[in-house]
């Protein structure tokens, strides 16, 4: 049924998952009262760009997101939501003013985990996710100075790409023992370590640090580094204060069903804050990629629109670009067997994961005409076997 409702609309967060609910609200026909507001003083940017584009341009016009759709949406920038009130269904900001909502979006996004141990490192320590985190990266990336990161995941290999192309050393500490490990099978991080290891990136796998001194990073195995500044990615943590403190169910991250509504009456949450379930693993987990951002929040404003909306269920996938490299991964990266497509020594190939006869992920390496069709096909069950997998040259005769 759809709603004719005019009730206000408040959106927490003007990412990706809150610019796309409200574009897809106005969209749909919705015409009432609605109110975005963020933190930051920022027009509404795309994050991706940050560790790439944006590091090598400067150009923040590119990064910008669509505002043209939002229709006489009022917009509130630098202010924080402080209180939650279910009951009367008012928000209290941080400069005073008291919001009354009929229904409030959570899209308040994630903040990087820190390393408490850097506090008296005596360098430049940052992370990376906002724009301001960006510009002050562009000032230290420089020829000839040396970037320690920690962490080697999608975003941290990003940026570590972009350093070396601009000539700066980089050295990048990881406790596990493969990088890209939440998102990649093994043979997809082998492959891209050795790609950063040719770029002369020195990498330090399974390794922790175990103290600073006098500017020096000491490592669990006794090495020493110097570096100039240090970006820290460890990952990052949901930003469910507000939702926490209200009542509303969470556990590092905010429950929601197929349709983003929490365990509170009119309110929803989308994007990285969010905890829902996995399409293809069926775990409650929160998944921090710009398609479910974007897809997540226009699916829960048409959910909102029309109750007889299907649940949201689209299987996650992300892109990352590392120098002459174009990795995509949809799915999950792992399964009982791996089906490897092309040639990896040739840097264009695909890895497809199997549970049985069921497809649950698949990576591709430069190989978009792969990645298009897979993207459709992971998730269902199939007769061909591995080597029909392997060989075919066009997966829809076989699929």
């Amino acid at each position: 049924m759809i709603s004719v409702s005019k009730e206000p609309v408040v959106v927490v967060g003007n990412g990706l998952a809150g610019i796309s609910f409200a574009c897809a609200l106005r969209q749909g026909g919705y015409t009432g009262e609605l109110t975005l507001l963020s933190d930051e003083a920022e027009a509404p940017y795309d994050r991706p760009p940050l560790s790439k584009a944006y590091l090598k341009d400067g150009d923040t016009q590119r990064i910008r997101l669509d505002e043209s759709r939002l229709n006489g949406a009022r917009l509130l920038r630098g202010v924080r939501a402080e209180m939650l009130d279910l009951d009367g269904r008012k928000l209290t900001l941080s400069d005073g003013q008291v919001i009354p909502w009929g229904t409030l979006v959570l899209a308040t996004g994630a903040r990087p985990r820190e390393l408490r141990s850097l506090e008296a490192f005596g360098k430049p320590t940052l992370t990376l996710r906002t724009l301001d985190d960006a510009r002050r990266l562009r000032e230290l990336i420089q020829p000839g100075r040396l970037l320690l990161l920690i962490g080697a995941g999608v975003i941290g290999l990003e940026l570590a790409a972009t350093a070396r192309e601009a000539g700066c050393g980089v050295t990048v500490l990881e406790s596990q023992a493969r990088v890209m490990g939440r998102t990649a099978p093994p043979t997809l991080s082998d492959y891209v370590a050795g790609r950063h290891l040719r770029a002369g990136v020195d990498l330090r796998l399974g390794r922790v640090m175990a103290e600073c001194v006098e500017g020096e990073a000491v490592l669990d195995d006794g090495s020493r580094i110097a570096p100039d500044f240090v970006v820290v990615g460890i990952g990052v943590r949901s930003n469910d204060e507000l939702a926490r403190a209200a009542g509303i169910r969470c556990d590092d991250g905010i429950f929601v069903d197929g349709h983003g509504r929490t365990s509170a009456p009119g309110v929803l949450a989308v994007g990285d804050v969010a905890r829902q379930v996995h399409p293809i693993s069926g775990e409650v987990v929160r998944i921090e990629t710009w398609s479910n951002a974007q897809m997540q929040g226009a699916a829960a404003a048409r959910s909102w629109l029309n109750s007889d909306t299907p649940s949201f269920a689209e299987t996650p996938w992300y892109w990352s670009d590392q120098y002459d490299l174009r990795i995509q991964g949809v799915g999950i990266p792992r399964g009982e067997r791996e089906v490897v497509r092309g040639d990896v020594s040739a840097g264009k190939f695909a890895l497809l994961q199997f549970q049985g006869r069921k497809l649950v992920g698949a990576s591709c390496v430069n190989n978009g005409k792969d990645f298009g069709l897979l993207r459709k096909l992971v998730g269902l069950e199939y007769e061909a076997n591995d080597q029909q997998w392997a060989s075919a040259p066009d997966l829809r005769k076989i699929a």
